[in-house]
């Protein structure tokens, strides 16, 4: 049997081009303040247009599991690119028209969705085992940009909710454009080679949980944190207002880089400690108003949230041939995005009855809660060929 093979620059070029898709998906977080102010959006409003996306990219990683893209993946991506392209344009226009807003939303969804599993099988069959989590380091560092580069670029240039998504779209074109480059050049068939692994059901039930944790919390944190700052506090600038966001996406990376090399070495509750701890934090933050607090209580979040993305995926995926590594991580990233919508749509409605800050604290509650079931799921350590213990 065979499956796609890439060399080192065909398993690069598709990890920079979901790093790029995934910032372009991140772009209006930052913007969220400024959408609030001309179309009214409340909380609730704001969780939607957030969640809106995830159903998209949900529907459209259900939609590839069921279907054997493997030998399809290059192509795949660069219909991922295009959509991102697309999703670009309909966002500039967004900026004057709530109905293209939705629907730069709805494409970006697909977008992600086409890219998951395409970056996962390319990556993986490029770079080797080290590649397995690069779909979770990727939308890490992704949503960092695009974050960050949002809320700065929102700071600074004209126009922004025009601006910021006219430059993405330039280098999402550049990206695209090296893809189809390289795609047939380093692409060759080759043998689809499993290794050995040793999880169970119940483990890799743990791992689904534990990435649906890591991005329910996340979800909130990108969606409610940065226009409830600037609704506390008028004064700042938007840099400012996603600033928490984007420490939180750094300390996430940061986290997932220290943790690479050992990953299932680690256990469940070592990260869901502080994934609960720092949301509890941002919960009395939002409350007060503090700032300080609320990067703190980021940064603490963020350091469980990478490597327990991470863990969860190598949980599902440990093992699996490079054929099978984009449907399972594309089913992964389904649960995991599919309980963010939820979660965050959730807290949103919950704010409308009470306050962001109570709502984030009942959040704390039920992911408190969800840890204890992951920790007895994992249950005692695993004994791995090469990689001593798992989660």
């Amino acid at each position: 049997m065979g499956t796609i093979k890439s060399g080192r620059s065909g398993g690069v070029v598709p990890v920079v081009a979901f790093c790029v898709v995934l910032a372009g998906v991140n772009l209006p977080n930052p913007l969220v303040p400024l959408y609030t102010d001309r179309y009214a959006l409340t909380s609730l409003a704001q969780s939607v247009v957030f969640s809106l996306y995830l159903l998209a990219l949900v529907t459209t990683l259900v939609t590839v599991m069921t279907r054997d893209l493997n030998a399809r993946a290059p192509r795949v991506l660069t219909a991922a690119l295009a959509l991102s392209v697309a999703a670009d344009l309909l966002m500039a226009l967004g900026s004057g028209t709530f109905g293209f807003l939705l629907a730069g939303r709805l494409a970006s969804g697909v977008s992600v969705g086409l890219a998951t599993g395409a970056c996962a099988t390319l990556a993986l069959a490029g770079l080797g085992e080290r590649a397995r989590t690069v779909v979770a380091s990727g939308a890490v560092i992704g949503s960092l940009v695009g974050n960050l580069g949002g809320g700065l670029l929102g700071s600074t240039l004209p126009a922004p909710a025009v601006t910021v998504f006219g430059l993405h779209l330039l280098v999402t074109v550049t990206v695209l454009a090296v893809h189809l480059r390289t795609r047939h050049a380093s692409v060759r068939t080759a043998p689809d080679v499993s290794t050995p692994g040793l999880y169970r059901a119940r483990h890799r039930r743990a791992g689904l949980l534990l990435g649906a944790m890591a991005w329910s919390a996340a979800g909130v944190v990108l969606a409610l944190v940065p226009a409830t700052l600037r609704g506390a506090l008028p004064s700042i600038s938007l840099l400012q207002a996603v600033l928490p966001v984007g420490v939180f996406l750094a300390a996430a990376w940061a986290a997932q880089t220290a943790c690479r090399r050992d990953l299932l070495r680690l256990r469940a509750w070592q990260l869901c400690i502080p994934l609960v701890a720092g949301l509890a934090l941002i919960a009395t933050a939002l409350e007060t108003a503090d700032l300080w607090l609320l990067t703190v209580g980021a940064i603490v979040c963020g350091l469980g949230q990478g490597p327990a993305y991470s863990l969860g995926l190598a949980t599902v995926t440990h093992g699996l041939r490079p054929s099978h590594q984009g449907r399972a991580a594309s089913g992964y990233a389904a649960v995991a995005y599919g309980a963010c919508g939820v979660v965050t749509t959730a807290t949103g409605a919950l704010a409308l009855a009470s306050t962001v800050g109570q709502a984030v604290g009942t959040l704390t509650l039920a992911l408190a809660l969800a840890a204890l079931v992951t920790a007895a799921l994992a249950g005692a350590p695993q004994r791995l060929p090469q990689l001593a213990r798992s989660s």
